[in-house]
């Protein structure tokens, strides 16, 4: 595991973001601290610098444990009840998976990074299907359904699925049986580019809406994207102050907000569906409610926020007051 360790090291020290002068700040009250779980370590139970987290369809918490390679389903509290990968490259096994997405159905979906795949597991952790193979080792491969360094995966109202090709620069977009249907992005700054796209979320269709928004988090253009699921540019936004610095997931709740999660500057925000500012929570450090390089944010039905706060190898609950 040593070698991709520092590779992923080496990736994020190179992705520093720039600060630019802006206006505006959050308004409301962010959420307290509620709970948080365990530090590294191999044992089920045990998490060793978690990256990804979703929440699935009965409410619990999905983990991607990357230096594990494996998958941890627990209780909102925390409480382990199963997992599933081991290290390796056959169906099932995993070689630092980074992200999660579940569906409707309560499949979950895996970014298998190192192997450059993305696979579907039942509800219970049994393989289901993969997709995706590897194009060139520093990206620029143009192909239809390779990848270099997946980095995220998330699932429309239909099933179809998108997943983030890191150092492609675009995103990819499949049928529910994992078929190539399109692609969009190229590197660069404009409305539609990327450079090094990250986190995806997508805001389900619900009534009163003509369509799903998928959301990215454009990790070296310090800023989220946001696309309809036709890969057509419908907004962006950036931090309060300015660009984010290394915005690494994105996340949308039930009423269509959208959280942050900003590597460098050791915070997760709330943004109204425009970009507009609600809350921040989160400073360096390691107590509670302190967070060290946080690298995923997920919400669940009744507003609580995890976070994995990559940097002290552990998973943080908040919720707002009863």
């Amino acid at each position: 595991m040593a070698v991709h360790r520092g590779v992923f090291i080496v990736v994020l020290a190179a992705l520093v973001g720039a600060a630019v002068a802006g206006c505006g700040g959050p308004e409301g009250t962010p959420p307290q601290f509620v709970a948080e779980w365990d530090s590294g370590g191999a044992r089920v139970g045990k998490i060793d610098h978690p990256e990804g987290i979703g929440v699935g369809k009965q409410g619990e918490l999905i983990v991607a444990d990357t230096w594990n390679d494996r998958i941890l389903r627990a209780a909102s509290e925390g409480e382990v009840v199963g997992a599933f990968g081991e290290y390796g490259s056959d169906p099932g096994q995993l070689q630092c998976p980074r992200s999660v997405a579940t569906d409707e159905r309560g499949n979950i979906y895996v970014v298998d990074t190192w192997n450059h795949r993305v696979q579907m597991f039942s509800s219970t952790g049994q393989f289901v299907l993969e997709f995706g193979s590897q194009g060139g080792p520093w990206g620029y491969d143009e192909a239809d359904g390779k990848f270099s360094y997946p980095y995220d995966v998330a699932v429309d109202s239909s099933r179809h699925i998108y997943v983030s090709d890191f150092n492609n620069n675009r995103i990819q977009k499949f049928d529910p049986k994992g078929r190539f249907v399109k692609k969009w992005g190229t590197a660069g700054r404009q409305d539609g580019q990327f450079s090094h796209p990250a986190g995806l979320a997508i805001d389900i269709d619900k009534e009163g809406k003509e369509e799903d928004t998928l959301y990215v988090a454009d990790l070296g253009n310090g800023r989220v994207q946001s696309f309809n699921t036709e890969g057509e540019f419908t907004g962006k936004f950036v931090g309060r102050w300015g660009e984010f610095d290394r915005p690494y997931d994105v996340a949308v709740d039930a009423n269509g907000d959208v959280y942050v999660a900003e590597f460098g500057a050791h915070q997760v925000h709330k943004f109204t569906p425009s970009g507009h500012p609600i809350w921040s929570l989160g400073e360096r450090g390691g107590g509670q409610g302190e967070l060290e390089m946080p690298l995923s944010v997920a919400v669940d039905d009744e507003g609580a926020v995890y976070v994995s706060d990559w940097g002290n190898n552990r998973i943080q609950k908040f919720a707002p007051a009863s």
